[in-house]
């Protein structure tokens, strides 16, 4: 009775034992054999490939050694950042599966894999507790000094005033702008219901009565600008929503409103933000996603006194590391059981004849 064969490419972040692990568990009925192997083992590497391959796309990476060497008969591939582009699936003729555990698809040539009749898998929500928890913790911070007060006693001073002494808030009865109500944002806007301060979303994409339900207010991209005192981006990042937050945006924005991004680094304009901050325009930033990571030291937000800067480390959890390559191969279980998988990226690959053909066969040799 013959079984697939799956390959599993881990990272820096998470490594292949941590996909190794569950395979048999949820994925035994289906799977003969598996090869696991690395994309990238060097975290400070790993994080240099990675934004390049959100920039740029990921055909300007190589295929990773493993893929090279035993792609050729194996069905499934299932990793993290591992970059999935023409050479991959040139390297994997057999490839009916490809799943990435996150959100993001940027490390994914979609359009190649529907081409080729390769369905698609992502996790969705995957990281929406650990981002929605820090984009609490970056408006806290930043609005409350936390950061910079501890900057001071390390360093020997005790600092009691900052650039928004005269204006320090207290949430409750805040306005709170959410840019975005996905899994994220919707989980942000429940933590801050707690401290009863009236959450604006914008978000064209979902039904305002969706929004309503969660008690929460629809308003459009202009009203959002002006009306919030903290705004929180949990937008995706595409064409559409680049530069998203503009010099335009920011002028609309209350002198004592903070800006919260946790999102991508490509829906702020870094110019206008510099801008804004330096002169005062707004109140201050919490920003966790830059253009060039890390940080270069000539970047002017690093002279600013008005603006929290973390490493880009909202979705590092160890649950959501831990957990989400089980996420991914209980939605491909799903899948291949013929029950509805929540996480397939591109389905018109479902009505591909070789796919269908694949499939009867997964299902009856199971």
């Amino acid at each position: 009775m013959k079984k697939e064969k799956v390959l599993l490419v881990g990272d820096a972040m998470i490594p292949p034992a941590l996909f190794e692990e569950p395979l048999p568990r949820v994925l035994g009925d289906y799977v003969e054999s598996y090869v696991t192997g690395y994309y990238e083992s060097d975290w400070s590497k790993l994080q240099d490939r990675r934004l390049k391959v959100e920039q740029q796309g990921p055909e300007i990476e190589v295929v990773p050694e493993v893929i090279e060497s035993e792609g050729k008969d194996a069905s499934m591939l299932l990793g993290l950042f591992v970059p999935i582009f023409t050479k991959v699936f040139d390297a994997m003729p057999n490839l009916k599966i490809a799943g990435v555990c996150r959100a993001g698809l940027e490390n994914v040539n979609v359009e190649e894999a529907t081409k080729r009749g390769v369905l698609v898998f992502n996790v969705m929500g995957r990281n929406a507790e650990a981002v929605s928890d820090f984009a609490v913790g970056l408006l806290l911070a930043e609005s409350r000094n936390i950061a910079r007060a501890h900057y001071s006693i390390v360093n020997g001073g005790w600092r009691k005033e900052f650039s928004n002494i005269d204006f320090i808030p207290q949430i409750k009865g805040k306005k709170v702008g959410i840019a975005g109500f996905g899994y994220i944002g919707r989980l942000f806007a429940k933590k801050m219901s707690g401290w009863d301060c009236e959450r604006l979303v914008y978000d064209p994409f979902v039904d305002d009565d969706i929004i309503r339900e969660a008690g929460c207010i629809p308003v459009d991209k202009e009203t959002l600008f002006k009306e919030s005192d903290y705004i929180s981006l949990h937008l995706r990042m595409c064409e559409a929503t680049r530069n998203f937050v503009s010099a335009k945006e920011i002028s609309l924005m209350k002198k004592t409103a903070v800006l919260i991004n946790t999102a991508r680094a490509g829906l702020v304009d870094q110019d206008a933000l510099v801008d804004a901050l330096a002169n005062k325009r707004i109140a201050g930033a919490g920003i966790d996603v830059f253009p060039n990571e890390p940080v270069r030291q000539d970047n002017p937000l690093l002279k600013l006194d008005n603006v929290t800067l973390t490493t880009h480390i909202a979705g590092t959890t160890t649950e959501t590391l831990t957990k989400s390559p089980e996420l991914l191969m209980e939605d491909i279980r799903r899948f291949l059981k013929g029950e509805e998988a929540k996480f397939i990226v591109n389905p018109e690959v479902l009505e591909n004849e070789e796919l269908k053909k694949w499939l009867e066969g997964v299902r009856n040799n199971a």
